[in-house]
Parts: structure tokens; sequence; C-alpha cells
């Protein structure tokens, strides 16, 4: 009975929230239809409204107790029923109103807007600087001049720095970018604010932050939009705008001259999907062996990630009907689908005219379809109410990358790398426990941007201030504060053109055991001591040292460019000499690791080996170790390419024995064509240049993968430099494979 009256006065006492004044003088049951509620219109009374009573929360500590008449007088509990002051549908509609008023739909695009304002100088000084619902309280005075932010013709539209479809460029400039682009492929800076997330610097153009992307449409466009890239300083402490780029994220762009071709409008995914089990099938059982570095018994990442993802993927798409598929899972899907149709267009085996003109518009289509919904990804399910798995989405992520790096797409490599580097260390690394398949995942990231950023050579080293002040300070460690394992949780982004300083170099210190919380987090292998939990060895067969070496020698060769051209500058002299002996110091102590590391006897023992896969793997190490040192006497000495006849002697010999016991051992993956560029560019007789062309043709004709095809380019148009530096006889710079990059503004990514 008692419970019953509790309900009943529950019951009751509901009907009076947010009764009119009249209703709830009366006592009496109230609609709440306003203006007017019908209660008082049937009797016909005069409805006195709804008022909105906004009470201030005061400090129970101030009150008196509440069991008095006077604290139950005074506490806002006692004094009616709370509730919204807007509706849900006044809330939506202002929110609405306000998304509306951003530029671009984005706050970071808004307040650069203002910011950018805020220091022209030729802005009329008449009221406040007022952008959407930001606004800004001027006090300045300057002389009223016209100024025009936009131009718009009938064929040409020009915004600020952002160079639009049908723009002419400027008299002298480039088509082509002299970086690549760094941005995200969702365009995130818009999306989940990550100059708030990775601790950048607030002190950024408009062009950078500006969305000037369309992400929810993904049909080709033609884009050529401009924007700077962020590109990390020397010493991370925030990231500058040092490079111009040539974004292009939208499907159907062309990137270095490589033809995109879609298929009719009324293509549809079932178009992709209607041979979607063969091309899976292809792929794990033809295509996986071409990609991996080195051929190994042990089952790859791809097959233990990419693969079973897909199949799951295909089954609920199809036959299972299921309706909650993510799109990072469909971007996996799709994307291998895009390699192993490319794979079938290129494979000189499989290539004729019916195949080229019929797996090459899947590719492309399947390609345009995985971009798409890894843009969706990463605008959506990113964070919550719709969050994606983080496993899912990286690999998405690193497959594109694949892709892009099979088929010479330069610039969306490079725009997937950044975004795989932003999406680990938002979600990857901040984990307390990192998984075993998420480890593989980074170890599959690490090995893309350290051999790929091994050969590029397209940054701009003018020196960033803090580049500066790393040369008044000479390089010197200096102990960070607030770091966790080691400085290795850092969230800045990363760009190779830094050196992290630390305590007599010991990061080189190769013997030395790495810790967990050390080895878990340094992504980019900036310390090179042994991590006995390591993967490479299982995955690419190439031990995490020597992947770690090349990390060094990338990133020392960065800063040594970029002090070079502050010296051309005529910056910090004062400190110059100092810091250039700090440098130094360090690039023989990298020397000393190198070429101790490449002595050693370990990979003759698997050359003895009566197993012929150990066999072709120990030659394929034996490459690596001397195109390693190649790499740093031509990166850091920057030497003759005579000098290095032996070391291009041991590589030629190597990788022809590799080739040999591929054949008895009834192998069809090429391994990696880095130590045949790093060797073949500072080959300068014609009996080296010859064996380095076959062994390239072999390595072609086992795949077909464009970037044979780039390769090739690019090591004959550093013969034929050199081979003129040689007719004129002359005491001039020898022409090398950077020189060439540099030009030609070519990426040859080797990953």
């Amino acid at each position: 009975m008692t419970s019953s009256k509790q309900s009943g006065r529950r019951t009751r006492r509901s009907h009076a929230l947010g009764a009119c004044k009249t209703c709830r003088r009366r006592h009496a049951k109230c609609d709440q239809k306003r203006p007017t509620c019908q209660m008082c219109r049937a009797t016909g009374v005069v409805c006195e409204g709804f008022a909105d009573e906004i009470r201030w929360m005061s400090d129970r500590k101030s009150q008196p107790s509440s069991g008095t008449a006077a604290g139950k007088a005074r506490d806002p509990d006692k004094q009616g029923p709370r509730r919204h002051l807007y509706t849900e549908k006044l809330r939506v509609s202002m929110s609405d109103a306000l998304s509306a008023d951003l530029v671009s739909g984005s706050i970071d695009a808004s307040l650069a807007e203002i910011e950018n304002r805020s220091r022209d100088t030729e802005r009329p000084p008449q009221g406040d600087i007022v952008v959407g619902p930001f606004s800004v309280l001027d006090f300045s005075f300057a002389d009223p001049k016209p100024a025009s932010r936009s131009q718009t013709t009938d064929d040409t539209t020009v915004t600020n720095d952002v160079v639009l479809p049908g723009d002419t460029l400027p008299e002298g400039a480039s088509g082509v970018s002299p970086a690549l682009s760094q941005e995200s492929i969702a365009y995130m800076n818009d999306l989940l604010q990550w100059s708030d997330i990775l601790s950048l610097d607030p002190q950024l153009q408009s062009a950078t932050l500006s969305g000037t992307f369309d992400l929810g449409n993904w049909l080709p466009l033609d884009l050529g939009t401009q924007a700077p890239i962020l590109e990390d300083n020397m010493l991370g402490e925030g990231p500058s705008l040092i490079d111009d780029t040539s974004a292009a994220y939208n499907c159907g762009t062309e990137h270095d001259g490589a033809s995109k071709i879609m298929p009719s409008v009324d293509s549809t995914p079932c178009d992709v999907l209607a041979d979607a089990h063969f091309l899976l099938r292809h792929f794990q059982d033809h295509v996986i062996s071409r990609m991996m570095a080195v051929p190994l018994d042990q089952k790859s990442p791809w097959k233990i990630l990419n693969v079973p993802s897909a199949v799951v993927t295909y089954s609920d798409l199809t036959f299972l009907g299921s309706q909650n598929i993510t799109h990072a899972r469909l971007a996996n899907l799709y994307c291998l689908l895009a390699c192993s149709a490319l794979h079938l267009t290129v494979n000189p085996s499989m290539r004729t005219s019916d195949s080229t003109e019929g797996w090459k518009p899947v590719a492309e289509y399947a390609y345009h379809l995985a971009k798409d919904h890894m843009q969706m990804s990463l605008k959506h399910e990113t964070q919550e109410p719709k969050k994606a798995k983080y496993k899912d989405q990286l690999m998405a992520i690193c497959a594109l990358t694949e892709f892009a790096i099979l088929n010479s797409q330069q610039q969306d490599a490079r725009c997937y790398m950044i975004d795989a580097e932003r999406l680990l260390r938002l979600r990857g690394l901040p984990k307390q426990r990192i998984s075993q398949k998420a480890r593989l995942l980074h170890h599959t990231y690490t090995w893309l941007r350290i051999v790929g950023e091994s050969t590029y050579a397209l940054h701009n080293y003018t020196p960033s201030d803090t580049f500066m002040e790393a040369l008044k300070y000479r390089f010197r460690y200096q102990k960070v504060e607030n770091t966790q394992a080691g400085g290795y949780r850092t969230s800045r982004l990363d760009d190779f053109l830094r050196l992290d300083r630390r305590p007599s170099d010991s990061d080189l210190d190769i013997d030395e055991p790495k810790e967990d919380d050390v080895g878990l987090y340094d992504i980019h292998l900036q310390d090179s001591r042994k991590y006995p939990a390591t993967l490479y060895s299982q995955i690419y067969g190439v031990s995490e040292t020597w992947l770690s070496l090349v990390s060094q020698t990338t990133r020392l060769a960065n800063v040594m460019e970029t002090f070079r051209v502050a010296r051309e500058m005529r910056q910090g002299t004062n400190a110059s000499l100092e810091a250039w002996e700090t440098l130094h110091r360090r690039s023989a102590r990298l020397e000393s690791m190198i070429c101790t590391f490449a002595s050693r006897k370990a990979e003759d023992d698997m050359c003895d080996s009566t197993n012929i896969l150990a066999k072709s793997h120990g030659y394929l190490l034996q490459a690596l170790n001397a195109a390693l040192v190649i790499f740093f006497y031509r990166r850091i000495r920057q030497v003759h390419p005579t000098i290095l006849e032996s070391q291009v002697d041991k590589v030629i010999t190597a990788l022809s024995d590799f080739d040999a016991a591929l054949v008895d051992a009834d192998h069809t993956g090429p391994g990696t064509v880095w130590p045949l560029f790093i060797a073949g560019c500072e080959a300068t007789t014609s009996e080296r240049r010859q064996l380095i062309t076959v062994l390239l043709d072999k390595g072609e004709a086992r795949c077909g993968f464009s970037t044979y095809q780039t390769v090739r380019d690019v090591m004959k148009q550093v013969w034929d430099k050199q081979d003129a530096h040689f007719t004129r006889r002359r005491g001039d710079t020898f022409p090398t494979w950077l020189d060439v990059v540099k030009s030609k503004q070519i990426w040859p990514i080797l990953a």
C-alpha cells in the first residue's frame, strides 16, 4: 500500500513539471502547450505563460542546515524542478547555425582566419574582426587600404595561397611541388583537432588549417591544391611550415604522370566484388610473396591480419548481409582487391591486352573505394560513438600505403605514412598494453617509413628557429622534463629532420640492451640498441639493428644538410664550429657502428647452410649490409663512387647468388630492390652497370610493379650525368642519385 501511494505520488508530481504559472497555482494538470496551454483555454482563464527561472547554485557550506526552515527555503534543490533552458530542437538549431558560420566548417580554420586578418596590414581599421561566432576587439588604426582576399574569374579561383582547379601557376612555378604532401587523407586537422592532440604549434598559417577539400565528395576531381605541410623541426619542440606541397586526396587525381582511369559511371561496388574470391586468393598466393623483402617460411602480417579481415568483411558484405561493417574494414578489403588486380595488370607473365583492359579499371575503382572508406573512417570512426578498432584502421592505412608504393603514387604514399603515424600516436602508443597484433602492424609501419624515408630527399632543408637554437647550444644534451618512457611516448610528429639530444650518443651502443618501455614506443628506431622482443627478424628476416642504422643515417644526413644550408645563409656562425664538431663526432661513431655491423660473419654461416631458403636469406643479408655501407658514405661522407667499388661488387655478387638460390628453391619473391638501387647508382663501369641491369630485369620479370621502372629511370639519368662528368674531366662535384631525385622531384619508394 505504501509502495502504491509513493508510485501514485511520483506520477501526479510528474505532471506538474514545467507547468505554466496558472496551472501550478491552481494545482491543475497542464499539457505544457505553448504559448497557451489547453487547460487554460478550456477553463477560460488567462494563461500566465512559462518562465525560465535561472537559479545559481550557492555554496552549501555557507547555507544553514537543510533540516531547518531557512535551509529548506534557500536550498535550490527544494525550490522547484530543474530542466533545460532550451529544447533539444533549439540546441541542435543553434549548433547548426554556429557550424554554418565557421570557415570551411572548421574551428581551427576560423581561428586561423582571425589570425590572418589581424596581421593583415592592408585591412580597413573600421570594425572588429569577426569570423563566425568568434571575434577580436581591434585597437589598431592603420590607414585604410583596399584589399581583396579572393578573385574569381570564369575559369580561375584564387584564395590566399590555395590554388584550386583551373588555376594558372605563376611564371616560373612548377606544376610539381618541391615536396610531397604530408597532410591527412581525411584532413584530420579539421576533424580531430590534431593541433591540440599532438601538441602542435598553434601559430600556423591558415593554408594548413583551413579545410579546402570536400570530404563528402570522393568522385574524381582534378585537384591541384597546394598547401604547406607540417615538418617537425630538428629538436621536435613543434612543427614549422617548411615545404610547399601539392596535396591530392580526392580519387581520380593524377600523380606523377600515371593516368587514372575510372570505370563508367554505372559501375558499382558489386562489379568489384564479383571476382573478390578470385582476387583474394590471388593476393594470398602470388602478391604477398612479391611484396615481402625476404622470402620466409613464416606467415607475414598480411596473412595473419589483412587477409583474414578481408575475408570476414567480404562474407559480411555479401551472403551474411551484416549491417555493422566499419569503413576501416571495407578500406582494407577494397585495397587488397586493388593490389591483386594491379598485379594481374602489370605482371609480365599475365600481361595481355585483355588482362590490362579487364583488370586495370577494377584496380583503379577498388583503390578509389578503399581511399574513400579510409577517409570516412578517419573522419567518423576514430572517436566515439562509431569508433572502429585501432588495428582495423592501421591495417587499412598500411595496405593503402603498400598499394601506393607498388603503383608509384608517391604523393598518396606520403599522405598515408603521415596518417599512419598520426593514428599510431593518437590511438596506439597511449595504450597501457600493446597487443601482439598491434605490434605486428607497428613493425609494418616502421619498415615502410624508414626504408621509404631513406630515399626521400625532397625536404626543404631551410633551417628553422629551433634548429638555430640547437646550433646555439651545440646540440648538447639537455634533460627533457615531463616525458614518459625515455621520451618515446611523445606526441609530436616526426619528419626525420631532427636529432634527439642524448648523453654521449648512448643510442648508438648497438650491443647494449634496450629497455622495454623504450623499445615498444621507438617507432622510428632512433635508438640503435638491441631490443630482445623485436619482431623484424620474424617478419622481414632483417635485424632491427640494420633497420635502426638506416634510420640513424637518414636522420643524420638530413640534419647535416640543414646545417650546410644554414652555413650558406650565414646563420649561427658563432656556434657553427662547435656544432659541426658535435655532428662530426656522431657521424664518426655511426660510421664505426655500421662498418662493425656489416663485417660480422653471421650471414656467411647461413650461406653455408644446406637449407636453400636459409642460403638465399644469407645472400640477401650480405647485400643489405654492403648497401648500408654504401648508403652511409653517400649520404654522410659524400665520397667519390670509385671509393665504393668494392662494396658495389659485394652487392652484385650477393644479389646474383640470391637470385640463383631463389631459382633452386622455386621461390617467386624478388627480394627488396633497395640494395640494388643503392649500389647501382654508384656503378661507374659498363660491366657493373650491365650486371645491375640484368638483376633489375629479373626482379621486374617476377612481379612487374612500377617501382622497378622508377629505379631504372633514376639510375639511367644518374649514369648519363656521371658519363658526362667523366667526359668534361673537371673538378666539379660528382653527380649522384640525390641530385637526380631533387631536380626531377622523384621519390623512389623501395620499401
